[in-house]
């Protein structure tokens, strides 16, 4: 028996244009952002920890590839879904690096969701668009660093780590965004359904 497909608050109904039921379509979107997920903030931490801008002294930086991949779900998939992303992101950053502070997962859940509601309703859903929000939620992560440094240290941290640190990791930030919004874009079409 089949139930009208424009129905979204049912797990019974099935999802527009395919004869799955709307809930194995979650499961893929939920898996599939799940698995991509943990292989960028692998990658983040391994081997793309190890990048070297020469104009900022050769210090190793890396690009924030979860906060880059919550919002770009959020600004493709909507903002529930680059909520939650950010959320897992945020918490598996957080326990990578050991801070332990509880604080990335709040900004990747924020950027996440803020890139789904304010990307949804003004902004195209293309490259450009998705830069702008790369620089704001990597500059948000830089201040995020320097606010959380200056409360260990008790006073603001040295320029030299600002510059040589934060300013590289958030340039390779924004460098970045096209190849992360080129694989969330992949999988939006992989999960689309096919005629």
């Amino acid at each position: 028996m089949n139930r009208p497909a424009g129905r979204r608050g049912s797990i019974r109904y099935t999802a527009v244009g395919t004869g799955r039921p709307v809930l194995v379509e979650q499961i893929y979107l939920i898996s599939l952002l799940l698995i991509t997920g943990i292989i960028l903030i692998a990658l983040e931490t391994t081997a793309l920890s190890r990048i070297r801008i020469p104009l900022f002294g050769w210090q190793a930086a890396a690009p924030s590839l979860g906060l880059l991949f919550s919002m770009a779900v959020g600004f493709l998939h909507g903002e529930r879904e680059g909520g939650v992303t950010g959320l897992l992101c945020g918490w598996l950053s957080d326990s990578t690096t050991g801070e332990a502070m509880m604080l990335f997962p709040l900004l990747y859940f924020l950027c996440g969701y803020l890139s789904g509601t304010v990307g949804k309703r003004r902004l195209a859903h293309n490259l450009p668009s998705f830069g702008v929000f790369a620089a704001v939620g990597g500059g948000l992560k830089c201040l995020l660093a320097v606010l959380s440094a200056s409360v260990r240290l008790g006073s603001l941290p040295p320029a030299t780590w600002v510059w040589r640190g934060l300013i590289p990791s958030w340039i390779l930030t924004v460098l970045f965004s096209a190849v992360v919004y080129g694989i969330v874009k992949g999988e939006q079409w992989i999960l689309k359904p096919k005629a």
